[in-house]
């Protein structure tokens, strides 16, 4: 038997484990796109506990931690309304952050991470999610294959972060 990947939605008792295993994904897989492979200003922008409460407090947004067999293994950060392009924010949802420890790559858990959005969204009644992405993440191919098409493009300005790692994409996907 195998075992179920797990979308837990968080509350304020899970702002550590948010805390902890942001600390873990992110560098080992975008230390080498700082400076001095330090992505502490990133970390510390968007990956602490008062962030994390912060954040859940505002309606908009929800968290999941991706678990399986009780290990987190990644989260998700949805922002319910949010608007993009043509599409208002009733019509409209962000998957704002879908990442995964390294170790859970390559399994089929970020497509289940798609799937799970794809229809929460259909679930309250939107018309597309969107993201964001560097022109340089190996996910820009991932969200291609899963339906996503690109928007339009923008610039990070992030002191600290390395030239040629800047340039992000804003990616659609309809959902009818």
């Amino acid at each position: 038997m195998h075992s179920e990947i797990v979308f837990k939605k968080c509350s304020k008792a899970d702002i550590e484990s948010l805390a902890a295993i942001s600390q873990q994904f992110y560098p080992e897989h975008y230390a080498h796109i700082w400076k001095n492979n330090d992505p502490s200003y990133y970390l510390n922008l968007s990956f602490n506990e008062d962030v994390f409460e912060k954040d859940l407090k505002i309606k908009n947004i929800d968290y999941f931690l991706i678990q399986k067999e009780g290990d987190n293994l990644g989260l998700l950060k949805i922002r319910k309304d949010e608007r993009v392009s043509n599409f208002n924010s009733s019509e409209a949802m962000q998957l704002e952050k879908i990442y995964l420890l390294q170790k859970a790559t390559g399994l089929g858990i970020g497509k289940k991470g798609l799937e799970f959005t794809k229809n929460y969204a259909i679930s309250v009644g939107k018309k597309v999610v969107w993201l964001d992405v560097m022109t340089t993440s190996p996910a820009l191919d991932f969200y291609q294959k899963n339906g996503f098409y690109t928007i339009s493009l923008y610039d990070l300005d992030y002191p600290g972060l390395k030239d040629g790692y800047r340039e992000m994409q804003r990616m659609i996907l309809p959902l009818a």
